[in-house]
């Protein structure tokens, strides 16, 4: 993967700033197979989850995704120039189904108290256990994951220290990729620094999750109910 690439959506090529609830990377360590490539491949890199609903991989790789996402861990056989090799796809352990609707559902981790929100099209979402007790509360999922650092493409006409979140997708051109953020999420957008010789920049987006409504409610109810995972030391 060429550097400049390192940012594009691997299913509409745009570019991708990366913020909880709109967008993903799919982890090149997940080894999620590619069988939709005419060489034998694994598919790794940014996604806008607006991007997933038609296209025309979507079928194969959720089919993968799912037995990841799930899963504990499987081997798998790759073919290869000089022969099959098997390797260990890893699993996330997100096994435990907690309930499912005819658009999604909802696994729990089974050694953490984390959730899955997995819907049957488009984006899937991680959960702890303070964003559900703010939906018990009545509150959003918001997320807070930390910092993004990003090379940003050469030739924005902007001022990347003091623009909004709206001026940069809109310089960007792919504020259509993430449909409700600005209206709906409340999103915090800091800009933590930017470097222009190499157009980096760092920032930070908390913002509130577009989950399912029927996946909230559940979940608003689940969370006074759930029993915490302990791992209590004997005696």
């Amino acid at each position: 993967m060429k550097d400049r690439d390192v940012a594009s959506c691997r299913a509409c090529e745009r570019f991708v700033l990366q913020i909880p609830g709109w967008t993903t990377f799919v982890q090149s360590y997940w080894l999620l197979r590619a069988d939709w490539r005419a060489e034998p491949g694994f598919f790794h890199g940014a996604l806008h989850f607006s991007c997933l609903s038609g296209w025309e991989h979507e079928e194969a790789f959720r089919r993968e995704l799912v037995e990841i996402l799930t899963g504990r861990g499987r081997p798998i056989t790759v073919e290869a120039e000089d022969g099959a090799h098997v390797l260990e796809q890893p699993g996330l352990y997100y096994s435990e189904l907690v309930h499912q609707d005819g658009e999604w559902s909802i696994h729990r981790n089974t050694s953490t108290d984390r959730w899955l929100i997995l819907s049957r099209r488009g984006p899937w979402f991680f959960l702890d256990a303070r964003q559900l007790d703010a939906l018990a509360q009545g509150l959003p999922a918001r997320a807070d994951e930390g910092g993004e650092r990003v090379r940003l493409p050469e030739g924005l006409e902007l001022e990347i220290d003091s623009a909004s979140l709206a001026g940069l997708l809109d310089a960007l051109a792919i504020r259509d990729r993430y449909p409700g953020l600005l209206e709906h999420g409340s999103p915090d957008y800091q800009v933590w620094g930017y470097f222009p010789k190499k157009r980096g920049l760092a920032y930070s987006v908390a913002v509130d999750l577009p989950l399912p409504r029927s996946a909230a409610e559940f979940l608003a109810g689940y969370a006074r109910e759930y029993e915490p995972i302990r791992f209590d030391e004997p005696g």
